[in-house]
């Protein structure tokens, strides 16, 4: 029954997590029929896709708070719930407009289950090899959901069946996985919660600036002057203003030791590889979802193939991010962690440097597969850097955790796609203005633009390897143990989180900075769990 209970917990929160980015692959190659049944504006057909992310990314932090608050499986549930209603009603969606607020409604659903499903998982695994190899399949179930999207996604464009059919596929498995959820999920209400309530300045002011950065990073490729817009300019620089205010309220707030959104010792314990992890991971995703886009334009564009015909050449890269990321799960603890990460981000500039040197006479098997294949490499830092990343925060602060991670991949994503977007379209527009026999639709131009950009994702993808080298060295096995026992029994977590350790010893000043239940934001709260 333990067998099968755990495998249970693990496939509701992975599927779970497959329906975010299942949404996002169908949306990816079914939006022109979308923008033709619901007569969209051609510089309206981003708005759906933007609407998603605003809403998701800008929430994740506030809902992480208020998972670690009200429990984990109640966010669950009522995100789950949220999302498969509104999943509903956007297939009902009869208006443009319409559309748009239902997919920024479903968009709030995804940020309130994301960091309570992280949150599941450290409360019902206990830290070792288990919960490593849950947070690998946790990983291993985003191309899954991805590719079932894309696939869905240009079957529906190639077909004569409506694009309503997106979200009635979506609605039904997130009504089942709220069941598994009821039933199997860890009931948290005797756990470790944060009992120092809301920070609602911080909310405000996080969910503000992220959403204006957001917002001006996502429309800048799109809009009349690019960057330079002015409307693009005031948003970019308020919602700098806004997070820079947030992180002074949050220093200011943990210093008396008054509820936070963030702690802002963050960047002081153990040795700031917290924000190591989060500047790595930002990059890597940079790279990762830059070339997952470039690709699919490639193929639709240069090559000319229809929406199924491309989805179809990202199997290969979906079965690697499985292997990938199910693999990092079973290895982090018997493998060097740092070293995992290096691979998984080398296998990532691989790709770009192939797409940047990429030779359209050359057959899909010579050259785009093995891009397919090596991209999602980087995927590796999803399972280490959670581990890694939740096991710095306090024990009441995990879905907290899950939230910063995912707002680290969102808008390492965002910022990624629009500059290298902005790059690639700025290479195109150069090239036709000195040869204007071409026009910017012709495949020549196209090309070099996608090689620009080829390079920008290999240019990021390097960067993030850079910190990872100079800023993980020592971290060891991930999950390992004093005592070589990676996957610990269920036990009271305090006397398990002291003798587990990221890196391969147990010293006092390591324990106390990463285990969560070692340290905490009162003193008081500190002094007494350290004698255990």
């Amino acid at each position: 029954m333990g067998i099968l209970k755990d495998c249970t917990v693990v496939a509701t929160i992975s599927g779970v997590t497959t329906l975010n980015v299942f949404v996002q692959g169908a949306l990816t190659v079914a939006i022109t029929s979308i923008g033709k049944d619901l007569r969209f504006r051609e510089t309206d057909l981003q708005w759906p896709v933007n609407a998603f992310l605003l809403s998701y990314a800008s929430l994740l932090l506030f809902f992480g708070r208020i998972g670690d608050i009200f429990g984990h499986k109640n966010v669950f549930l009522c995100g789950t719930a949220w999302f498969a209603a509104w999943s509903l009603a956007s297939a009902f969606a009869a208006k443009s407009y319409v559309f748009i607020i239902f997919m920024a409604c479903n968009g709030i659903g995804i940020a309130a289950i994301t960091p309570a499903t992280i949150g599941s998982c450290t409360t019902y695994f206990p830290p070792g090899a288990s919960r490593n190899r849950a947070f690998g399949i946790l990983g291993g179930a985003q191309p899954v959901g991805f590719i079932l999207g894309l696939l869905l996604g240009g079957e529906i464009a190639d077909s004569r069946a409506t694009w309503r059919a997106i979200f009635y596929a979506q609605t039904g498995p997130a009504i089942l996985f709220m069941l598994l959820g009821l039933i199997f999920l860890p009931n948290d209400a005797g756990g470790k919660r944060y009992t120092k309530g809301i920070d609602f300045g911080g909310v405000l002011l996080s969910v503000t600036g992220v959403a204006l950065l957001t917002f001006s990073i996502a429309n800048a490729p799109s809009s009349p002057k690019g960057w330079a817009t002015p409307y693009i300019l005031v948003l970019l620089f308020a919602s700098i203003v806004l997070l820079v205010c947030f992180v002074l309220l949050e220093h200011s707030r943990t210093k008396v030791h008054k509820s936070v959104l963030i702690p802002m010792k963050i960047s002081r314990s153990s040795g700031g590889k917290k924000l190591i992890i989060l500047s790595t991971v930002f990059f890597a995703w940079w790279s990762f979802d830059a070339l997952q886009y470039f690709f699919t334009v490639y193929y639709q564009q240069v090559q000319l193939l229809k929406p199924i015909e491309t989805s179809i050449r990202f199997i290969p890269m979906v079965l690697s991010g499985i292997v990938v990321n199910i693999g990092a799960g079973f290895l982090m603890h018997r493998l060097n962690g740092q070293a995992l990460i290096l691979i998984g981000l080398i296998g990532n500039a691989v790709a770009a440097l192939l797409y940047a040197l990429i030779d359209n006479n050359l057959s899909y098997w010579k050259m785009g597969l093995f891009m397919m294949i090596l991209n999602p490499f980087c995927d590796i830092v999803y399972p280490i850097g959670t581990v890694l990343l939740t096991s710095a925060f306090d024990a009441d602060s995990q879905a907290l955790a899950g939230g910063l991670f995912n707002v680290a991949t969102s808008l390492g994503a965002s910022v990624g796609l629009a500059v290298t977007s902005s790059i690639s379209t700025a290479r195109q527009q150069n090239f036709v203005h000195s040869h204007p026999t071409f026009s910017l639709t012709s495949p020549e131009v196209l090309e070099k633009g996608f090689r620009v950009a080829g390079w920008t994702c290999f240019a990021s993808v390097v960067l993030a390897a850079l910190i990872a080298s100079v800023g993980l060295r020592n971290i060891g096995m991930v999950g390992e143990t004093t005592d070589g026992n990676t996957d610990l029994p269920n036990q009271p977590i305090a006397p398990m989180l002291e003798i587990g350790i990221v890196g391969g010893t147990a010293h006092s000043r390591d324990a106390e900075a990463l285990s969560p239940n070692l340290r905490s934001e009162d003193p008081e709260k500190s002094q007494t769990s350290l004698t255990v």
